[in-house]
């Protein structure tokens, strides 16, 4: 039989149980939106060196990760 202290057993439940929660409120985002990355102004393409990453924030201006040239949402003023 696998011996398993007190305290090992509670830290067990406690991850299970906030794994659990976190699993149904994904579940849920992605079911109200369709998606986690819904907004497609996250994405953005260096112009420099064509890296394609996430922006947080609904930004007009970003900077790339990879090079750091600075990229402008098109159409934008």
């Amino acid at each position: 039989m696998i011996e398993l202290s007190f305290e090992h057993a509670v830290a067990a439940y406690i991850l299970l149980f906030i794994g659990f929660f976190m699993g149904v409120g994904v579940f849920i985002i992605q079911r109200k939106t369709g998606s986690i990355y819904k907004k497609e102004s996250k994405y953005w393409q260096c112009s420099i060196c064509t890296f394609v990453y996430l922006s947080i924030f609904d930004q007009v201006i970003t900077v790339c990760p990879r090079c750091g040239s600075y990229n402008k949402k098109e159409g934008e003023s």
